[in-house]
C-alpha cells in the first residue's frame, strides 16, 4: 500500500523540534492509515512477538508493548517502509538519510491505571549522538485527562542521562 502525506513539515515545526526537543505535528497521516495502524495494534495485541509484553501492574486496564513489531506483522512492515515516517525524520534532522533503530507499540488501554513511568527516551537506545529521533502516533484521540503522553520541552540539551527503567 502506497502512503502519501497529507502536508508538508514547515520550516517553523523543523526549528521547533530543534529548539524543544519535541513537536507536535498534526494531521500528518490520513484516517485509513491510522486505521490500518490500529488493526495492526489489535493483531500485535492478539499474537504478540516474543518481545511483547505485558507492562500492567495493580489495578485496572491493560498497558501491552512489542519492539521489533515490523518483523512479525505485515502491516506494520509496510508502515515502517513505505510510509512518510522516515522522510518526516530526516525532515525533522536535517539529513538526507535515517535509519530504523527499532519500531514499537506502547498501548494503553482506556482507564488503565498503571503509569508511565516518566523518563528520557535515549537511555533506552542503543546509539549515541544527537541526529535521534522518536515519532510517536497516537491511534486514538487523546487529551491530558485521557492519558496523553507529556514532554518537558529542552530536556534534551539537559546533558543528563538517566537510568533506563524497564516497562
Amino acid at each position: 500500500m502506497k502512503y502519501q502525506p497529507i502536508r508538508a513539515i514547515t520550516e517553523d515545526e523543523i526549528r521547533a523540534y530543534e529548539e524543544d526537543g519535541i513537536v507536535c505535528l498534526r494531521k500528518l497521516f490520513d484516517p485509513d492509515t491510522v486505521k490500518r495502524l490500529q488493526d495492526a495494534a489489535e493483531a500485535d495485541m492478539a499474537a504478540p512477538s516474543r518481545m511483547g509484553l505485558d507492562a500492567t501492574r495493580d489495578g485496572q486496564g491493560r498497558f501491552f508493548g512489542d519492539t521489533f513489531v515490523w518483523r512479525h506483522l505485515a502491516e506494520l512492515r509496510d508502515f515502517v517502509f513505505e510510509s512518510p515516517s522516515a522522510d518526516i525524520a530526516a525532515a525533522m534532522l536535517r539529513s538526507r538519510k535515517v535509519n530504523l533503530v527499532f519500531d514499537q507499540f506502547l498501548i494503553k488501554m482506556p482507564g488503565t491505571s498503571t503509569p508511565t513511568l516518566w523518563h528520557h527516551d535515549a537511555p533506552y537506545w542503543p546509539v549515541a549522538g544527537t541526529q535521534v529521533c522518536t515519532i510517536w502516533l497516537a491511534l486514538d484521540p487523546v487529551t491530558q485527562a485521557s492519558g496523553a503522553v507529556e514532554y518537558v520541552c529542552g530536556s534534551h540539551r539537559w546533558g543528563k542521562r538517566f537510568k533506563a527503567v524497564s516497562f
